[in-house]
């Protein structure tokens, strides 16, 4: 019985691999390519890839894990303009500066009352031409 249990392993994990790959954007070199790597959004990953939201934002998931992505968040004044951007939430300003266009003036807002969005960039090791070499 143990000697079956042992030929069974090698079958389960090749089942896992397939739903879950080791490298996520295996085949995906030349979509991904065309992205910014310096900022990048689940919605550019989608896009490029041409899958579910929810699918791109899994591969995003596992590229961070894996080192292939870096992860980062932005605070967003109230027309969209992104006022800072840090690699965590914690790391971001306590108050920002937006423009008020009714005002036409600067208007000192509270971070933590505006909408925050997550962005991925690519490590810096991963941007240098000769990386790709080693």
């Amino acid at each position: 019985m143990k000697g079956t249990q042992t030929l069974l392993l090698p079958k389960f994990f090749d089942s896992i691999a397939k739903f879950f790959p080791s490298d996520p954007l295996h085949g995906h070199e030349e979509a991904l390519a065309r992205l910014n790597p310096q900022k990048f959004y689940v919605e550019n990953v989608r896009n490029a890839l041409g899958v579910s939201t929810k699918r791109a934002q899994r591969i995003c998931n596992l590229a961070v894990r894996q080192g292939l992505f870096e992860q980062g968040i932005e605070v967003l004044c109230p027309d969209d303009v992104v006022a800072a951007s840090a690699r965590t939430e914690a790391e971001l300003p306590l108050k920002v500066r937006c423009w008020d266009e009714g005002e036409q003036s600067e208007t000192v807002l509270e971070t933590a009352k505006l909408r925050k969005v997550v962005f991925y960039r690519l490590p810096d090791e991963r941007l240098k031409p000769d990386s790709a070499a080693a």
